[in-house]
Order: C-alpha cells, then sequence, then structure tokens
C-alpha cells in the first residue's frame, strides 16, 4: 500500500491509512446548502465495518446546511461548531467541534456547519 493510498488492501495484511495526510478531491457545496463563504466537501469511504461504512470527511472554511444520516465521528483536525436545529423532534443544539471530539448524529437532523477553518473527521455511517 502507497504512504497516502486511500484504500485499504485485502486479504491478511494489516489495514491502515494516514488520515490525517490522505488526499482528498474537494467539491463545491451544492448553492442551496452553501450559507456563507465558499464552502467545499470532500468524502473518502474507506470501506465497511459491521454492516457500517466508515471514511474520512472534510469540510473548507465556511457555513453550509445539511440533513444528517446516521452517524458517529471522531474530529481529527480543525476547529468550529454544528448546530442541530430544533426540527424532526429534535431539540436545539450546538456542538463545538475540536480535534478529539466525538460526535453522533441522528438520520433526519437539520444542522448547520460554521468553520472558521478546515475540519477533517473520520466516520461511521449508515
Amino acid at each position: 500500500m502507497s504512504e497516502n493510498s486511500p484504500v485499504f488492501e485485502s486479504g491478511d495484511n494489516t489495514r491502515s491509512v494516514d488520515a490525517l495526510s490522505t488526499d482528498l478531491a474537494h467539491e463545491p457545496v451544492p448553492a442551496e446548502q452553501s450559507v456563507s463563504g465558499d464552502p467545499t466537501t470532500a468524502v473518502q469511504s474507506l470501506g465497511e465495518i459491521f454492516g457500517t461504512e466508515f471514511g474520512l470527511w472534510e469540510m473548507s472554511a465556511g457555513t453550509m446546511r445539511d440533513v444528517e444520516a446516521e452517524e458517529l465521528f471522531i474530529v481529527l483536525s480543525g476547529s468550529g461548531k454544528v448546530t442541530i436545529h430544533a426540527v424532526n423532534g429534535f431539540e436545539e443544539e450546538v456542538v463545538n467541534l475540536v480535534p478529539g471530539s466525538i460526535c453522533h448524529l441522528r438520520e433526519g437532523m437539520n444542522t448547520t456547519w460554521v468553520l472558521e477553518e478546515p475540519l477533517r473527521k473520520v466516520y461511521l455511517a449508515k
């Protein structure tokens, strides 16, 4: 496996990836989701375990809205906040995100992501 390979090797080899330096291809956030700045996002699925997808996700500085899937993530780098809106039976909450933060987002949550700097996370999602 190359040093920055985003894909795990198959077989009995150790399965690892450098989550901080793996190159991710960014795309602009769709206009209907973009709130301010010119945010971009990138995602790299790394596989599946226990029927759940896992991978890397990154967002550039800026503000965007989203409707979430069921997800657990750990922030690897960057900082910002995600506001969970009081919609679909969820209570309003603001979650501060810094490296090491662990966050669980529920399917159907309406969120707003506000990032002053790029944020990278490793995720598990259904």
